[in-house]
């Protein structure tokens, strides 16, 4: 993987007892899997850090390409989301409040939307969508398909952006892409290679401008204290992660290793320890599915194929349904209707080991806690795999609609946007989630650097509710069932969404 988040957080957070966090974090983006492009890339444009270096010897990149820009207060149109549903928010991190309230990441916003419109000489202008996650796609498909002028960026989710990119909805970026420069760590590349359907259409955008992708990415979060209390260590889950052992197997074992019967009465219910409380067959599973490993798509042929009935599907399905359905696991939780809050009480009230379905961001909701929490990734199939990060389905990504008449002008202020946020918002950002408690605590900057090093198969999240919302389930429904036949689960869908696929593929290509 090219292009990847290889600043790494443990030695941030040493250099900040010498520096401010802000100066040394001047970008962040994906991990770097192919060593020939890695060796090929140079520090500068990657940002990574040479630990062998003293850290005043590191070369800040400098990119002069828009000095000389001036648009004479010409307005850029965001239409930013403002879902107050949704788990994270995006309207925080791109418009922000509007004005300085003491606030450092939404002070940080203000001042970078202000230095970009003083660069460019534009005025950002922000219009608040407040739709939901099933009624985005419908509503950006109106006031595009009515022909009017009114943004040059939309930020929603990437299932709804997703399922508009057969529409001639968005502007296909490997056209009109020149002026971004994805070599910089700013642009989460794999990501959106990822949502590449059909090679040379690529219509949605990540990275640190629209961080979401950061904010809402899924990981695990765990209790210290009851750590320590079963292993004598607290960093005993750290540990694991850092050697490799995370797999199924071993969460499964630890989850079993933590069931205690509070009251005695031999039953197992509500209001016990366990390793972890699950919500439900769906929701829960989705960050587990995402986090998979599984290639989805196979891309080297003439044309696009879904296809993953293989030997890993198949033991993925075994071993997410032995993990789910074992002793250490209590599913169907009544404590709340909100599915990351009602995890994240029973695991404040020290009910659980392990709270699941939460989100990056959800580590500054913890800060008052009454043990130390630590974040770490969803398990992986087996030891030689390596760790997948998982986006949730109604991340908040960005696409220029072809309305917009001058795509060139949108793609400059996007550029900017996206340097500028690396080198401000991004450091405050994580100064902010990791202050206090978290601040001088080495392994979890270890866990949050490879939680955000590692973004996964965001295709079966972005694509999955285009395809008919197959693929997922193909996995939730053999495990709210109590059953590992994948190959059955696979053959009742396939026919169903391969028509679906070529579809999408046949509508992509005639929009060229």
């Amino acid at each position: 993987m090219k292009n990847g988040l290889t600043r790494t957080l443990a030695l941030l957070l040493c250099l900040s007892l010498l520096l401010p966090l802000a100066g040394a974090l001047a970008g962040c983006s994906q991990g770097t899997e192919n060593a020939a492009n890695e060796a090929e890339t140079t520090p500068a444009m990657t940002g990574e850090i040479d630990v062998t270096a003293a850290p005043d010897e590191e070369e800040e990149y400098v990119d002069h390409r828009f000095d000389d820009y001036d648009y004479e207060g010409r307005a850029f149109r965001i239409q930013s989301s403002a879902d107050a549903t949704d788990a994270t928010n995006a309207n925080e991190f791109i418009e922000g409040s509007g004005s300085l309230n003491g606030e450092i990441v939404n002070d940080a916003v203000f001042d970078r939307n202000a230095k970009v419109e003083e660069l460019l000489n534009i005025k950002l202008e922000f219009t608040e969508s407040d739709y939901t996650y099933s009624n985005a796609e419908s509503s950006i498909r109106t006031f595009v398909m009515a022909g009017d002028d009114l943004y040059d960026l939309i930020i929603n989710d990437d299932r709804s952006l997703i399922a508009l990119t057969d529409e001639n909805i968005f502007y296909n970026l490997a056209n009109y892409g020149k002026n971004f420069d994805l070599s910089q760590p700013y642009w989460y590349t794999d990501t959106m290679d990822d949502l590449v359907l059909v090679p040379g259409h690529s219509y949605v955008m990540a990275g640190d401008y629209f961080l979401d992708c950061l904010a809402s990415a899924h990981c695990l979060f765990y209790n210290k204290q009851m750590c320590e209390n079963a292993y004598g260590d607290p960093e005993y889950l750290d540990n694991i992660v850092l050697e490799g052992g995370w797999t199924y197997e071993k969460m499964t074992q630890t989850l079993n290793e933590n069931y205690i019967d509070l009251n005695g009465d031999g039953k197992r219910q509500e209001g016990d320890q366990f390793g972890m409380y699950a919500h439900d067959y769906w929701g829960c599973l989705i960050a587990f599915v995402g986090s998979a490993g599984i290639n989805f798509i196979d891309r080297s042929g003439d044309e696009p194929v879904i296809s993953f009935n293989n030997e890993r599907s198949v033991a993925y399905a075994e071993a997410l349904n032995t993990l789910y359905r074992c002793d250490g696991n209590y599913i169907g939780i009544k404590e709340s209707s909100d599915m990351n809050m009602g995890l994240r009480n029973l695991f404040q009230n020290k009910l659980s080991l392990i709270c699941l379905y939460q989100r990056l961001n959800d580590i500054s909701k913890m800060r008052d806690f009454e043990f130390d929490v630590g974040p770490i990734p969803y398990p992986k199939l087996y030891e030689t795999d390596k760790y997948y990060t998982s986006i949730h389905d109604t991340t908040e990504m960005g696409a220029i609609p072809v309305t917009s008449t001058d795509i060139d002008f949108d793609t400059v202020c996007i550029e900017v946007l996206s340097r500028e946020t690396s080198k401000s918002v991004i450091p405050v950002y994580y100064d902010q989630a990791l202050k206090t408690k978290y601040s001088a605590d080495i392994k979890v900057a270890q866990m949050i650097d490879l939680i955000h090093d590692n973004f996964g198969s965001s295709f079966v999240l972005c694509y999955n509710n285009a395809l008919g919302d197959s693929m997922i389930q193909m996995f939730t429904n053999l495990v709210s069932a109590n059953s590992t036949d994948f190959a059955s689960a696979y053959k009742r869908s396939e026919k169903v969404l391969k028509k679906l696929c070529d579809k999408m593929v046949e509508r992509i290509l005639a929009n060229d």
